[in-house]
Order: structure tokens, then C-alpha cells, then sequence
């Protein structure tokens, strides 16, 4: 009896195993794998779908040398497509008419070549890069630098679909930069194209945006304070800027004799009340209209609408603060004070001109819950924050006690949202340091914030940025 089990053991059929993929082509595999001790024939079926309903078969012959212990097979004729995709394949091992299965294994083809590599439109801060559509690639990656060997503040970047164009903000205007392609199908990545040269065009227009929430009634020493935080923004050439916690009719006086003039020259725009002010450079703009509007829970939003006199290009600021405070209930008097600030704006701009929103929205990512974040990016706004990899002192909190400890979290609740049709060249947080520590007199318990944005005259778009995820690299 235990010589007849053994013999049985010995013929039972085997299902193939250790199955692998080598693709070779655009539409040719090698296909491997460990097989039966007694197959007669095998069967590899490849399709584009893991029940393999539409697979190709191939039988493979078994031969007196091998065995039937491994085997392996080219496939030649598999279909590529656009955008590429996974295919599935699957080894049945076959002997006087019975069948064993091997599990279903996947692999993807290798991508065509990118071909005819452009970049027909060019701005001052970004292009647009087109090619003809590639074979068997269902994603891209895109590599910029500052020079052809791209070891010069090179970034690479992978696109999230198979669109053959590419385009980008961000760059520095009047500058040279190169860009190839290589198509990705999966695990399998092609060839980078030959490098393409471009130079983005001269900027016609820039202007340093600000926001400060200076602290003015319920901390000590305003007036004290506020010339030196007055000094300050004119020593830091901001262009335009919104205070907030500015002062109402107690100390609003006091706030505009000081942050007035200076060496920046500023003028307070018309319209704003209840403690938040814009003040702007009529060397640059002409303000249009200005006004103020309650948001709910005793606050209001303060508005303005200028024209950049060298570009012609109109737009609006708008100086913010919503309610303090970390808990659910506070997250949930921001929801509703967004809600009306963003309608009310939206008719107020009811011909969608450029904006700004900047403020102390006492909110950030760092917290649990962001409606104010949440609201502006579905309103189609973008932290100027995250639109540059030119950042000073990212890391510090926007917001701090009058202690001179430097808190560096990276907790922001202070920002500066944009519209797309602003490029934006630089982001900083202003802060005045001694080492390590805050310089004395701390002037407020938030920041100075700043960003340099650009508004040039109007021409035909690029378009939105295409979505991406960061590969490896420098920031061009």
C-alpha cells in the first residue's frame, strides 16, 4: 500500500508556479514560470482583464528534455493601448485532458517613445509643453532645470493621467530652463526625450502683498508698536496689506496717522471699518470702490477693488478675520462666517475679476478641523503659501504669545488665498529675530506675512497647472 501512494503522489498533476514577466516591447512579453513534473502542454492565457473573458492563448509543448519542470514563452502580438494598462495572465498546466491552474499574475508592457516634444506657449512664470500621444502610457514624468544637463536645480514630477500635455507655474520670469519626458506604464518607465530649451518671458508686473494682525486694543502699547511694525512694512517694500485688529474708533486714528505715508508712501483705502484697513502704494494702484460687510458673530470683512496702474489689470483685496478659538464650536462660526463672506464678495465681484483674501482666518491644516481652508479651495483659491518653493521661515507659527520664544510648528493661521489668475513668485513670513528668540518689544502675537504676486496684462492662458506628484529633485 505505501508503494501505490507514492506512485500516485508522483503522477498527480501540478499546478505551474512561480510565474514572472519580462516585458520586452511595447507589444511583446516573456513570460516564465515553474511547471508540473508531468504536464504534457501548457496553456498561457494573457487578456486585459483578470477573468482573461478576451485572453489570448498560447500553447506551449512540453518536451523530453524539460520535463514539463519550467518552461517559459515570448509573446509577440499583444495589443498595446491608450492609456496603457495592467494585463493578466495565467499558466494551465494540462495532462490526458486535465487542467491545472496557476494563480493570475499581472504585468505591464513597456511604453512607446514620446515623440515631437514642444512647448508652444511660454509666460513669465510657467509654459506649456505638449506631445503626441504614446503608446501603453498611462502617466508621464516631467523633469525642469536650469540647464541641458539638468544637474541644476532640477525637479521631476509625475503627472496623475495620461493627458500629453504639461503645464506649470512657478518659474522665474525672464529665465532659461529645460524640460524632457519619459512615459510610465506602471512599473515600467521608458526613456527621457532629448531636452527642449525654453525661456519664460520678461514679468511685466509684481507687487508685495501683506497682512498683519497687530493687536491694537487688547495689547498694551499700540502706539508704540505700531510704528515700529509701520517701519518695518515700509523696510520690507509690501506694496499693499490688510491689518487686522487695526482698531475702531478708539484707536482707528491712531492706526492711520502712523501707517500712513512712510517711505512706501501708502494711502488707507476707502471702505474699510470695525478694525480691519487695507492700506496700498498709489505709485502702483488706483483703488476702484471699496466697502465693509458683517460676516455674522460681531465681525466684518473689509473690501477693496484696485486697477495696477502698468498692467491694467483690475482686482480685489480682501482683509479677513474670523472667529478665535480651537474648539468645534469656533471651526463651526468660521464655517458659517465663510459662507457669507465668499457669497457676498461673489456678488460684489459679479464679473470674476482677480482676488485676494488675506487675514488672520484662525485656522490652518494643523488643526483637526479647517472649514476656512476647506471653503477657499473649493471656492477655487490657492494658499500662497503652497504656490512657490521660494518660502522663508515656513516653519514658524504665524501666531504667538508677546513672549520672545520662537514657536516653529509650522501652524499657520494667517494667510494670503489667491485666484489662479496670480502667479506667485515668493512667500515670507517677516519676522523680527534676534538668534533664536523674538526681537524686544515683541510688537504683536502674530507675524507680518507676505507674498510676491503677479497680476501681468492679459493674454491667453495656459491653463490650470497640470496635477502632479513630486518624483525627486530640486525646485526649479
Amino acid at each position: 500500500m505505501g508503494l501505490s501512494l507514492t506512485y500516485a503522489e508522483t503522477q498527480k498533476l501540478e499546478a505551474p508556479t512561480a510565474l514572472s514577466a519580462k516585458p520586452l516591447t511595447p507589444t511583446s512579453v516573456e513570460l516564465d514560470w515553474k511547471g508540473s513534473s508531468n504536464a504534457d502542454e501548457y496553456v498561457v492565457k494573457v487578456g486585459s482583464d483578470r477573468a482573461l473573458t478576451k485572453a489570448l492563448s498560447t500553447k506551449v509543448k512540453v518536451t523530453s528534455d524539460d520535463s514539463g519542470k519550467s518552461t517559459k514563452v515570448t509573446l509577440s502580438d499583444i495589443k498595446a493601448t491608450t492609456p496603457g494598462i495592467d494585463q493578466f495572465y495565467r499558466v494551465d498546466a494540462i495532462k490526458d485532458g486535465k487542467v491545472r491552474s496557476s494563480r493570475t499574475a499581472r504585468f505591464s508592457l513597456k511604453p512607446g517613445s514620446v515623440r515631437k516634444l514642444a512647448v508652444p506657449r511660454v509666460t513669465a512664470g510657467g509654459f506649456k509643453a505638449t506631445w503626441k500621444k504614446v503608446p501603453n502610457a498611462r502617466q508621464f514624468d516631467i523633469t525642469v532645470a536650469r540647464n541641458k544637463s539638468f544637474s541644476r536645480q532640477a525637479t521631476t514630477v509625475r503627472t496623475l493621467n495620461s493627458d500629453h500635455t504639461f503645464t506649470t507655474s512657478g518659474l522665474k520670469p525672464d529665465t532659461d530652463y529645460w524640460v524632457k519626458v519619459r512615459p510610465v506604464n506602471g512599473a515600467q518607465v521608458g526613456a527621457f526625450t532629448e531636452p527642449v530649451k525654453l525661456t519664460t518671458m520678461v514679468r511685466e508686473t509684481s507687487f508685495r502683498v501683506g497682512t498683519w494682525n497687530v493687536c491694537s486694543e487688547k495689547c498694551s502699547g499700540y502706539a508704540g508698536r505700531a510704528r515700529i511694525m509701520a517701519s518695518y512694512i515700509n523696510a520690507n517694500k509690501i506694496d499693499i496689506f490688510g491689518l487686522q485688529e487695526s482698531g475702531g474708533q478708539r484707536v482707528g486714528a491712531t492706526t492711520n496717522a502712523i501707517f500712513s505715508g512712510g517711505t512706501q508712501k501708502f494711502v488707507r483705502a476707502d471702505g474699510g471699518a470695525r478694525a480691519r484697513y487695507i492700506f496700498y502704494r498709489p505709485a502702483l494702484f488706483t483703488q476702484l470702490s471699496g466697502g465693509s460687510f458683517p460676516i455674522g458673530d460681531g465681525r466684518d470683512t473689509t473690501w477693496a477693488k484696485f486697477e495696477v496702474k502698468k498692467s491694467k489689470r483690475v482686482f480685489y483685496f480682501v482683509d479677513v478675520h474670523l472667529e478665535n478659538g480651537k474648539s468645534g464650536g469656533a471651526n463651526a462660526k468660521r464655517s458659517r462666517e465663510m459662507d457669507v463672506m465668499l457669497a457676498r464678495m461673489a456678488q460684489i465681484n459679479d464679473t470674476g475679476k482677480p482676488m485676494i483674501y488675506a487675514g488672520d482666518f484662525n485656522s490652518g491644516t494643523h488643526r483637526s478641523a479647517d472649514a476656512p481652508g476647506v471653503k477657499m479651495r473649493a471656492a477655487g483659491f490657492a494658499n500662497s503659501f503652497l504656490q512657490t518653493k521660494d518660502v522663508t521661515n515656513g516653519r514658524i507659527n504665524t501666531s504667538h504669545t508677546f513672549a520672545t520664544t520662537l514657536l516653529s510648528s509650522g501652524a499657520h493661521v494667517d494667510h494670503i488665498w489667491i485666484s489662479k489668475e496670480f502667479d506667485v513668485e515668493s512667500w515670507a513670513q517677516l519676522v523680527r529675530l534676534s538668534g533664536n528668540s523674538y526681537t524686544r518689544p515683541v510688537v504683536s502675537d502674530h507675524n507680518l506675512l507676505s507674498a510676491v504676486v503677479a497680476l501681468d496684462a492679459v493674454t491667453a492662458s495656459l491653463g490650470d497647472p497640470t496635477p502632479t506628484t513630486t518624483v525627486g529633485g530640486l525646485a526649479p
